[in-house]
This record gives C-alpha cells, sequence and structure tokens, in this order.
C-alpha cells in the first residue's frame, strides 16, 4: 500500500479486486404544466365525449322507434269516443316552426274510424283549421288534444252542419261502413281532423287511432350513430394527450 495514503480517504482510485462502476445519470428535472392550450383541449375533449352520449342515445330512441312501426307505421293506442254532438274533431294541430321541423321526417299520417254501431257508416277527413273551425262555429261538437287522447272538451252550439263531404275542400276524406283508413302526406299548415256522420246528424260513437310513418329513421339512426361514435374517439383523444403532455409523458 502508498505510504501516506490513509485508508478510507478518496483517491480516486477504487480498492483492490473491485471494478469501477459509474452511477446512474441524475434524472432530468420534469416540469408539470396546464397551459390554456391543454386546459381548452380536456375541456372541449369532455363536451365532446358528452355530445357522443346524446348522440348515441339519439341513435338507440330512432332505431327502436323504426322496430316499433307496426305495418310501417308508428301507432297510437285506441280510443273511443261519443257525443251527442255533430262531430268529434281534433284541436288545431301547428306544422310549424319546431314541429313543422320534425314533420320533415314525417312521411304519412294514418287514421282508421270504426263506427261502434255495426253498419254504420262513417265520415272522417282532415282539412285547414280555419275552414273547419268556421264549419264548426255554433255547432255543439266534441274536440280532443289529438286523436288516440282521452282528453276532450265539449263545444255547445245550436247551429245545424250541412253534410260533411261536400261542405269543404278536405284535404282527405274517407267515408263507409266498418274501418275508414284515411291517408295524409304531412306538410307544412294548421291542421283538424274530423269525425261525423255522413249525412251530418247528431250523435257520433266512434273508436279511433292515428299513426305516422317515417321512412328515414333508419337512416337518421345510422348517421347519429356515427357521429355518436366519431365525436367519442376525437373526444377521447384530446382528454387523453391534454392529460399526458401536462403531466411531462410523450
Amino acid at each position: 500500500m502508498a505510504a501516506g495514503l490513509p485508508r478510507g480517504t478518496g483517491s480516486g482510485l477504487s480498492e483492490p479486486g473491485r471494478p469501477t462502476v459509474p452511477g446512474p445519470p441524475a434524472p432530468a428535472a420534469v416540469r408539470a404544466s396546464w397551459t390554456a392550450g391543454r386546459v381548452i383541449a380536456l375541456v372541449a375533449g369532455a363536451i365532446l365525449i358528452l355530445a357522443s352520449v346524446l348522440l348515441l342515445g339519439g341513435a338507440g330512441v330512432l332505431t327502436w322507434a323504426d322496430q316499433e312501426q307496426q305495418g310501417g307505421y308508428l301507432s297510437t293506442g285506441t280510443a273511443a269516443y261519443s257525443t251527442g254532438g255533430y262531430a268529434v274533431a281534433s284541436d288545431p294541430v301547428k306544422m310549424h316552426g319546431l314541429w313543422g321541423w320534425l314533420g320533415r321526417f314525417a312521411g304519412e299520417i294514418r287514421i282508421r274510424v270504426t263506427a261502434t254501431s255495426p253498419g254504420k257508416p262513417v265520415f272522417v277527413a282532415i282539412g285547414s283549421a280555419g275552414d273547419v273551425s268556421r264549419y264548426l262555429t255554433g255547432v255543439s261538437y266534441t274536440s280532443v288534444t289529438a286523436l288516440g287522447d282521452h282528453d276532450v272538451t265539449q263545444r255547445p252550439g245550436t247551429m245545424v252542419p250541412a253534410p260533411p263531404a261536400t261542405a269543404l275542400d278536405w284535404t282527405a276524406q274517407a267515408q263507409g261502413t266498418g274501418m275508414q283508413t284515411l291517408r295524409w302526406t304531412v306538410h307544412s299548415g294548421d291542421w283538424m281532423v274530423v269525425v261525423m256522420n255522413p249525412d251530418g246528424s247528431p250523435g257520433v260513437t266512434v273508436r279511433a287511432d292515428a299513426g305516422v310513418s317515417s321512412p328515414v329513421l333508419p337512416a337518421l339512426a345510422g348517421e347519429l350513430l356515427a357521429a355518436g361514435i366519431t365525436a367519442c374517439l376525437i373526444g377521447a383523444a384530446l382528454i387523453v394527450i391534454s392529460v399526458r403532455l401536462a403531466a411531462g409523458r410523450r
């Protein structure tokens, strides 16, 4: 051993028989940082995920509605109506604004009416709400919110209406014995449905149901599904990337 070097002092030399092993390099300091851009990306990703949930839910509802169409129509339940007056009429249906927009997805309205008394004829028609309201002014009749609805209101009156078939220029009409089916293509406007005896006599007792067809439901459901999946993937990517960058990981 060299003289003058006390044991245990640092000499830069390794002990005999022990190889020198360099220590690991000091890790570089990593600094996590949430910049404005990363926060915006995270929020945008969360919004897209939420939007995807709504889109996928809408696709599911439309798929269910398409499968529920019986004979091509989504139908209401059958309801029975009876009045001592001259008619059963729906409240005006306003196909404007939101309802007008929804009407673009409806293909055809089907209304089926059957007189309760066997062999008794029945008349059913749809026309402009303004024309129908004037026709029924002063006439005793029953109004319903919509066919298939049991909420009715009695409208008193003393006037006797003219037989309905020729009284108005109806948009669509049907009459006869047994089940009468009226079909009408949806378009913008204010409309009313009227059920009467063909001769315009009082005392109307019928069963009725209404349905709507929508041939665009499958295509619309597919578009919502595709949009929902795309929004989910983009939203997830934005969230993952922003979190990894903020944590300093590549």
